[in-house]
């Protein structure tokens, strides 16, 4: 329902992210940080124009151990990241990097902690997509260049027929001008919103983290 055409990279010009706001139908965002989240709210209160804003940040996230935020994040000075990039080991030296992971929301945590726990910290890098709508095509763009090595794999933890793959991928390709594929690392198409037990759950997360940290994963694949 975005009004934006995922087969056209908007015009750049030095205001592009504020262009991008008075042109959208509404504005849609996945925080992962109480920091963005609190941002995302002031920058809707202190806009010049009215935009619906969409928040997709889950509650579970007010009580997760590692997403917090430091107050030095909000302070004067500091503004929204439509995109955070990684920066640990891998963004030191990008052209090691051999997978890139895109994702939205709370999956980041479960990603770094399995990337921690398969020592993978030099050669996968994590990015999020905070904004979701308008697009940042940008900064995906950015991102993408900065890893030329790199795979671009899109993550997520809801059904590959129910989460954000069928929206984002049509725009990554746009940016990056069909250059190179993009992977989905996530749980298998189905008609239930959830899985409703906990071994298959439980195996289909498995299945999901094997994916997104197997770097021959999609080898033979077009």
């Amino acid at each position: 329902m975005c009004n934006d055409d995922p087969d056209v990279f908007p015009k750049r010009t030095d205001d592009f992210a504020v262009r991008q706001l008075y042109n959208c139908n509404w504005i849609v965002v996945n925080c992962s940080s109480p920091a963005n989240f609190f941002h995302v709210l002031r920058r809707q209160i202190l806009l010049p124009f009215r935009k619906p804003l969409i928040a997709f940040t889950p509650k579970s996230l007010l009580r997760h151990p590692e997403a917090r935020s430091s107050f030095d994040d909000m302070l004067p000075g500091t503004h929204f990241y439509r995109v955070i990039s990684d920066d640990g080991p891998a963004s030191k030296n990008p052209e090691n990097v051999n997978r890139l992971l895109l994702c939205t929301g709370k999956v980041y945590y479960d990603l770094i902690r399995e990337r921690k726990t398969r020592n993978m910290e030099s050669n996968v890098a994590i990015t999020r997509i905070e904004q979701l709508s308008p697009f940042p095509f940008d900064l995906i763009e950015m991102e993408v260049q900065k890893y030329p090595n790199a795979q671009i794999v899109w993550c997520q933890e809801e059904h590959k027929n129910q989460g954000y793959y069928d929206y984002i991928k049509p725009r990554i390709r746009t940016t990056i001008n069909r250059s190179k594929p993009v992977w989905y690392a996530g749980r298998d198409p189905t008609s239930a919103p959830a899985t409703g037990n906990k071994a298959a759950h439980l195996m289909e997360l498995k299945r999901f983290m094997d994916t997104a940290f197997n770097i021959n994963a999609f080898d033979g694949l077009v």
